[in-house]
């Protein structure tokens, strides 16, 4: 899970609710493991291992015909003191599910079916779990 700080309160109950249910998947052993990351407002690329985690979770989106947008709202700024650069406005809560160390989805997305949240992402986890499914977007799923 990456979530955004500083947010509102509201928001900020929103982000509990959702570690707090991938915490429960882990608890009941459906998952191996709940890792949360911290991030702001923007991603200006200057911290490579965020840069890099985005750029996968992009890559994902593009090789399964989805789209991070509008959660990841990447774009071009101007500053008298900073100049021109791109920065990615990232979204409150995100969810990247891996399996066998690939990304197997990332939420929120827009995909095939409409958009896809985060809360959609732990149904998807919960279900195909529970069934012994796997865990890879295929597009079909909500």
């Amino acid at each position: 899970m990456y979530v955004r700080s500083p947010v509102s309160d509201a928001t900020e109950q929103r982000q509990t609710a959702a570690l707090a249910r991938a915490d429960s998947l882990r608890q009941q052993g459906l998952v191996d493991d709940v890792s949360v990351t911290y991030w702001n407002r923007l991603s200006t690329g200057a911290d490579a291992n965020e840069a890099a985690d985005i750029a996968a979770m992009e890559a994902w989106a593009d090789a399964h015909g989805c789209s991070l947008a509008p959660a990841f709202d990447r774009h071009d700024r101007s500053s008298a003191f900073t100049g021109r650069d791109s920065v990615v406005t990232l979204p409150v809560i995100c969810l990247v599910v891996y399996e066998d160390d690939e990304i197997a989805g990332v939420y929120p997305h827009a995909g095939p079916e409409g958009h896809c949240t985060v809360a959609d992402g732990l149904d998807r986890v919960e279900s195909a779990l529970r069934c012994g499914e796997n865990l890879a977007y295929t597009g079909s799923q909500r």
